[in-house]
């Protein structure tokens, strides 16, 4: 498979649209959806045909699909409790993740690493100015300063995804065009990282200094590690980052200069199953396991461009509460990549 190409459906530059395929393609031939005479509630049976159509689900053998039937329907019970719990404020739904146990879920994400001394970022000057009560880099005086949605798949690599969406917003603002850049250079090649179980967003921001950066038209995406290639042009490099100390720096370095770069804790199902609202859970951890990019805020709001596709959230967006710590979202420092 070719970089960001799939057939059957589209993918195009790693943004996944939904698709339809023949039922002999996602389970195997014949299948008894009576389960034997084992009395199922048919809106799980509904449920889960509908979601093996739309996510493109491909099981091998029948043991596999009464697996993946039963997690399913646990999810389903999951999703209809939290949009009860929650109702007003927060919706969820099933989406590509709920045939996946909370434990499969947990590889899509990093793994929590030992903290490590920091990397020297630059200072920032104190500024008096007043920030707008809202900011919104996909539309900055009617100009978009913010790449498409992506799709990361099976691979811990949000962070390289995360940096390169922020150095993609910092070309723009600074007149430099608005280009998809190479997520995959930065999985592949940053040598202080554990690949597609995780790594550090200042480790790849360090490479970016250092090497710059390619487009991803030159070096694609393939949803795994592959050799670091060396020999590719460079379209952007950084000249060094500033980390922001709390939500309210954070902010202010948002709304004047451009999207940070963000880790959260995204081990809970309320994240995985988030459909729209103001995220709240304030029992969701604070160890980082997810790299995001912070494009805007709200008078009580984060906007937080996430790597799962645009039919997960808003859109492939997300918004969570501001001035609590959502998550962890400050346990690590917020970082601004500087040309």
């Amino acid at each position: 498979m070719s970089g960001c190409e799939m057939s059957g459906c589209e993918l195009s530059g790693c943004e996944m649209s939904g698709c339809e395929m023949s039922w002999l393609r996602i389970v195997p031939e014949p299948f008894d959806w009576s389960f034997g005479g084992e009395i199922r509630d048919v809106k799980y049976i509904n449920a889960f045909q509908e979601f093996l159509v739309k996510y493109l689900k491909e099981y091998k053998t029948n043991e596999e699909i009464i697996q993946r039937f039963t997690i399913f329907s646990r999810n389903f019970d999951l999703v209809e409790r939290y949009n009860l719990e929650d109702a007003g404020k927060v919706t969820y739904e099933l989406n590509e993740f709920s045939d996946l146990s909370d434990e499969e879920w947990k590889k899509f994400l990093m793994t929590p690493r030992p903290g490590k001394p920091r990397k020297t970022s630059k200072a920032l000057s104190k500024s008096l100015e007043t920030l707008p009560d809202t900011v919104d880099w996909r539309n900055v005086n009617e100009t978009n300063h913010v790449t498409g949605i992506k799709y990361q798949g099976p691979c811990g690599s949000c962070w390289a995804f995360a940096t390169a969406a922020a150095i993609e917003s910092a070309v723009s603002i600074n007149g430099g065009g608005l280009e998809n850049l190479s997520s995959q250079q930065l999985l592949d090649c940053t040598p202080i990282s554990d690949k597609c179980s995780g790594g550090e967003p200042i480790e790849a921001l360090s490479f970016a200094q250092t090497h710059g950066i390619t487009s991803a038209r030159n070096y694609p995406y393939y949803f795994w590690t592959t050799k670091c290639q060396e020999t590719v042009p460079t379209v952007a490099r950084i000249s060094g980052w500033i980390e922001a100390d709390g939500e309210e720096e954070m902010a202010r370095i948002v709304g004047s200069k451009g999207p940070m770069i963000v880790c959260a804790n995204f081990a809970t199902n309320k994240n995985r199953f988030y459909r729209g609202g103001i995220a709240d859970d304030p029992d969701c951890g604070t160890e980082p396991t997810h790299a995001l990019v912070v494009v805007g805020y709200g008078p009580d709001y984060w906007i937080l461009k996430n790597t799962y596709s645009k039919v997960w959230g808003e859109r492939g967006y997300m918004r969570v509460r501001r001035g609590v710590n959502w998550c962890g979202i400050n346990t690590e420092k917020p970082l601004l990549p500087v040309l």
